[in-house]
């Protein structure tokens, strides 16, 4: 926020991934957005438990490096000129809004690799400490550096539960180490890390930072081909040749507001996840488990046990009625030249989820499990949200597409992370459908090789989202006609937009093939389990998700400020369960209290104020109102005068004249919320709609208009003065001249 050319105190809530960790390792961390990314440094390596040892640079979202300039460049790395100093860069510079990333790498040799992204920016008390802390994370820091990366770490953590004497080669002694210290990979101590960030002192980075050389262009200067080029490229952007595999993405948008929801009862949530054939059976497993079952090094069934377990449990029944598993003589050949269980799928996924979800617990070679019966209740049911969550975080960072990795792999996220809105945001039992995509296109008029491939790129993304949902029992997800392999066609568009020839050779498809508008496209709809799950996602990321009567026994400020955005018959709803827990006339008093005020806040508190006082026709309320109509104070009185006016009959008489001022008051206020946002186009059809007169009549109102007692009278004016030009040049006139009136009279 821009306040008299200064920037106002905030602080910079990020999400820190390490990208390749499965369970994925996170942290969630808040710094002031005037410290400089040198501070950032710090505090990942705090944070994730690095010594600082190695070398490390941040890129933008426009390839730009940031880093120890000379050090980076002195050793020949091949990052030439264009590295900005990370000391004199301030953070909130290069993470200017909501949804912008950031990538860290930490040690040019095993390659830790971080995304960094703004979730939120949060306003700072004038006076407040500036500190780096952190507020949520998942998993344990790393045990130690210099073990070969991700894969190494995960070697690591696969050997720390072997039997003794099997941890020889080059993690022995670490593993020994870490098992003698009882270092637990799934542990997780806020307060612990944050005790250590204490340590961390914020410097301050006063001015922009000046980009580094290179602006919008990768090592080197080759320029990368962004989210936007690929699909809204008319080529002469792209080039043929350009990098896709850039990693960055644009900008991302808004967070929709989300619509209020039921949820379920907690009981049949829970009936749910145990009706999910993934999670059935994991806490079968887990119950095969009882009595302890030897695993090998890698921390799997033996194959001898893995053979039982399939059969026994039927685990083959994950697979399909379709599968090759599904005939007793093909899976019988199968399972006796198993070789591992990690070779098994319809194993793999139930053993693994009960491992993470400590269903079974692994201690000296034996796996041990306990009965179905002692996973229940809440504690299962939030088992199944985290679960749910790790998937779309992991589909956050990485994105849906196997093997997609860059720019592309970065839009299957944002494609994605909308299609998460827009299931959420759908009426309950309403299926999302990838048809509606096909209609809107039609619509627009888009077409040619480039827009087919940013609809192939949307379906896949679609069937590969739907379909690991599906599996969570998150989503009924139905597939579309035709058997075409969704990731097999996006590939196959993607090398003709881009001048290739699959496979190196052969005749370029035809992109309009891919795109047929008679077939039926894939479409799925949450379950009522899936909302649950989505609705705590979305809560652990900071975005609004309210539920229907959550403001039942709120205060009416609270009421006010959480039914913005709210649907007519959402609102009406709402306030029902809240007048039910007061009486009319406490009612009245608390909505009136809660008009007063100035700023744009305010005045949408007063606008919904009116639609929840417009209906309460007790005697007792009526009376608050009649005397809040004769008090002075602003915006209670307006709003409690024109409620009365807009009552017919003789129970609640008030003088027309006073309930017309007052109703223009409103009017002006009601429009302050628009022009304070710079919303022109709005504004003006706000004012139409208020009105719905004729542009003669309008004419009428402009010389009381400019008279009305409002601070924002003469801002309104001015702006509808301007936005009617092309509706109305006679009356945009009026309305600048009343703006001139108006300015004059204050």
């Amino acid at each position: 926020m821009r306040l008299d050319g200064k920037t106002a105190p905030s602080d910079l809530q990020l999400k820190i991934v390490l990208h390749g960790t499965r369970p994925p390792l996170w942290r969630r961390l808040v710094l002031p957005s005037d410290t400089s990314l040198g501070t950032l440094h710090d505090a990942i390596q705090v944070a994730f438990g690095w010594h600082g040892g190695h070398l490390h640079l941040f890129t933008d979202e426009f390839g730009r490096g940031y880093g120890d300039a000379a050090r980076l460049t002195d050793i020949a790395l091949g990052f030439g000129r264009g590295i900005g100093d990370e000391d004199t860069t301030a953070l909130g510079d290069v993470l200017a809004e909501e949804g912008s990333r950031l990538r860290y790498v930490y040690d040019f040799g095993d390659d830790w690799e971080h995304g960094i992204t703004l979730e939120k920016t949060l306003p700072r008390p004038v006076g407040a400490e500036r500190t780096v802390r952190c507020v949520g994370g998942r998993r344990a820091d790393a045990p130690a550096e210099d073990i070969g990366g991700v894969s190494g770490l995960a070697e690591v953590l696969g050997l720390l539960d072997t039997p003794d004497g099997t941890w020889d080669g080059p993690y022995g002694e670490l593993v020994a180490e870490l098992r003698a210290a009882g270092y637990d990979p799934a542990a997780f101590d806020r307060d612990a890390i944050t005790a250590r960030l204490a340590e961390v002192t914020p410097d301050t980075v006063s001015g922009k930072a000046k980009p580094p050389a290179g602006d919008r262009s990768g090592r080197g200067g080759v320029r990368r081909l962004t989210a936007e080029d690929v699909a809204l490229c008319t080529c002469g952007q792209c080039g043929v040749g350009d990098p896709v595999d850039a990693g960055v993405d644009g900008p991302a948008e808004d967070v929709p507001v989300l619509r209020p929801v039921t949820l379920a009862p907690q009981e049949d949530l829970v009936a749910a996840v145990r009706g999910v054939p993934l999670f059935d059976a994991a806490l079968r497993l887990a119950a095969w488990c009882q009595e302890g079952r030897q695993v090998t090094a890698g921390r799997v069934l033996r194959p001898a046990l893995a053979r039982e377990a399939v059969e026994e449990l039927q685990l083959w029944k994950l697979a399909g009625h379709d599968s090759p598993c599904a005939d007793a003589v093909a899976r019988a050949r199968a399972l006796k030249s198993l070789r591992s269980a990690k070779d098994v799928a319809v194993l793999d996924d139930p053993w693994w989820l009960a491992v993470d979800g400590e269903m079974i617990t692994i201690r000296g070679g034996r796996a041990s499990g306990g009965a179905a019966t002692d996973f229940t209740g809440e504690d299962l049911l939030e088992f199944w949200a985290a679960t749910m969550g790790d998937l779309l975080e992991e589909i956050g960072e990485t994105g849906v597409l196997d093997g997609w990795h860059g720019e592309l792999g970065e839009l299957t996220a944002e494609i994605a992370d909308g299609l998460v809105g827009l299931l959420y945001d759908a009426p309950d039992d309403a299926w999302v459908d990838v048809d509606d995509l096909r209609a809107k296109a039609r619509e627009a008029g888009e077409n040619g090789p480039e827009f087919d491939l940013f609809r192939a790129l949307f379906a896949a993304s679609f069937r590969a989202l739907g379909e690991g949902l599906a599996l969570l029992g998150a989503v009924e997800y139905e597939s579309g006609d035709g058997d075409d392999s969704a990731e097999e066609t996006l590939r196959t568009l993607l090398n003709a937009v881009v001048g290739q020839k699959p496979g190196g050779s052969g005749t370029l498809p035809v992109a309009s093939d891919w795109s047929r508008d008679d077939r039926r496209g894939d479409r799925m709809r949450l379950t009522p389990l899936g909302r649950y799950g989505l609705r705590a996602y979305l809560m652990e990321c900071g975005v609004p998700a309210p539920l229907l009567g959550e403001y039942a026994e709120a205060d009416a400020g609270a009421l006010l400020q959480g039914l913005l955005g709210y649907s007519p018959e959402e609102l009406r709803r709402e306030v029902e369960g809240w007048l039910e827990h007061r009486s009319a006339a406490d009612a009245a008093v608390g909505l009136l209290d809660a008009c007063a005020g100035a700023g744009h806040e305010a005045a949408a508190k007063r606008a919904v104020a009116r639609l929840v006082l417009a209906d309460l026709d007790d005697p007792r309320a009526l009376r608050v109102l009649r005397k809040a109509a004769d008090s002075d104070v602003e915006g209670c009185r307006q709003v409690a005068t024109a409620t009365l006016g807009a009552h017919l009959g003789a129970t609640a008489p008030v003088d027309p004249a006073r309930a017309e001022e007052a109703g223009l008051w409103l009017l002006i206020d009601g429009l302050s919320i628009l022009a304070g946002a710079g919303e022109t186009e709005e504004l003006v059809r706000g004012f139409l709609e208020n009105w719905n007169t004729a542009p003669e009549a309008l004419e009428q109102r402009v010389d009381e208009l400019w008279r009305v007692e409002h601070l924002a009278t003469a801002q309104v004016l001015a702006e509808l003065g301007e936005g009617l030009r092309g509706v109305d040049k006679r009356l945009a006139k009026r309305m600048r001249t009343a703006a001139n009136k108006a300015h004059s009279r204050r």
